[in-house]
C-alpha cells in the first residue's frame, strides 16, 4: 500500500472514530458518565458499582456554595449528606429560597455512607455552623453504629466549620435490606447514638422527622413515595425545621 493510500485510510477511521468541534476533540467511544462529568445538583442515571437503596434510585448529588440570594447578615453554612438532602426535593433545595441562609459548601449524594461522604467533602472554615446528615445507606448496609459515629467525627474535623448541628436518622418503612440489615429499627439505634454522641462533644442535634415518623419508626402515611425518603410536600417541613435549628446553632 502507498503511503498516500495509507494516510487516507488512517484519516477515514479516526474521522469516524471523532468528532472535532470548535478546537474540542470529543470521542464517540461509550463511556459512563462520572459524578465529576455532571454538573452541581445533576440527576443521572445510576452508576454502576454505587450501593442504593433501590437500583432504580438516580444518582444525585450536590457540592459547594449554593448560587441563592442571600442577605447580608445570613448564616453561612455547609452541609455534609446523602440522599435526604441530595435530592431534587430535599430540605437543602427548599431551603435555596431562605435569604436568611447560605449554604457555603459542603457534599452531599444520594447511596453514599458516612466513609464515602468523608472522602469527598473538603475544608468549609467560613461555615457558622456543618449540617451532618450521614448515615441512613450505613444502616442499610450493616455498617456498625461506631464505625459511623466515628466517620460523623472525622467529618467535622474536616470540615472545621464553627458549630455543628448533628441530625437524626429519617424513618423507615423497610425492615429489611440486600444486606441484611433491619432498617426501620437500625434508623432508631442510630438516631439514639447521633443523639448521645452531639452531647458528649457539645454539638447541637435536630430532629426534623418527628411528624413524619410514626411510633414504630416508619413513615405515616402519605409523607414518604418510597418507605425512605420524604415526599415533597413533607420536606417543606423538615426543611422549616431544619432552618430554624441552623439559626438556633449560629446562634
Amino acid at each position: 500500500m502507498s503511503r498516500t493510500r495509507r494516510l487516507v485510510l488512517v484519516a477515514s477511521i479516526v474521522s469516524a472514530a471523532c468528532l472535532v468541534t470548535a478546537g474540542v476533540l470529543v470521542t464517540t467511544t461509550p463511556r459512563t458518565a462520572s459524578a465529576e462529568d455532571r454538573p452541581v445538583a445533576a440527576v443521572a442515571e445510576h452508576r454502576a458499582g454505587t450501593a442504593l437503596p433501590d437500583p432504580r434510585t438516580p444518582d444525585q448529588f450536590v457540592t459547594g456554595a449554593l448560587d441563592t440570594p442571600a442577605l447580608p447578615g445570613a448564616v453561612p453554612f455547609a452541609y455534609a449528606g446523602d440522599s435526604i438532602t441530595a435530592r431534587p426535593d430535599s430540605w437543602l433545595h427548599q431551603l435555596e429560597t431562605d435569604d436568611e441562609l447560605h449554604a457555603v459548601g459542603g457534599y452531599a449524594h444520594s447511596g453514599y455512607r458516612a466513609d464515602q461522604v468523608l472522602q469527598q467533602i473538603g475544608p468549609v472554615p467560613s461555615a457558622r455552623v456543618l449540617v451532618v446528615e450521614v448515615g441512613t445507606n450505613d444502616v442499610n448496609q450493616a455498617v456498625p453504629t461506631a464505625t459511623t459515629i466515628a466517620n460523623v467525627g472525622a467529618i467535622v474535623r474536616k470540615v472545621g466549620a464553627q458549630r455543628v448541628l448533628v441530625v437524626a436518622g429519617p424513618p423507615s418503612d423497610w425492615t429489611h435490606s440486600r444486606w441484611g440489615a433491619d432498617r426501620r429499627t437500625g434508623q432508631i439505634v442510630l438516631t439514639d447514638a447521633l443523639r448521645t454522641d452531639a452531647a458528649e462533644h457539645g454539638w447541637a442535634f435536630v430532629d426534623p422527622f418527628t411528624a413524619l415518623r410514626a411510633a414504630d419508626g416508619a413513615y405515616k402515611p402519605g409523607t414518604s413515595p418510597d418507605g425512605i425518603h420524604p415526599t415533597a410536600e413533607a420536606n417543606q417541613g423538615v426543611a422549616r425545621a431544619m432552618a430554624a435549628a441552623i439559626s438556633r446553632t449560629a446562634a
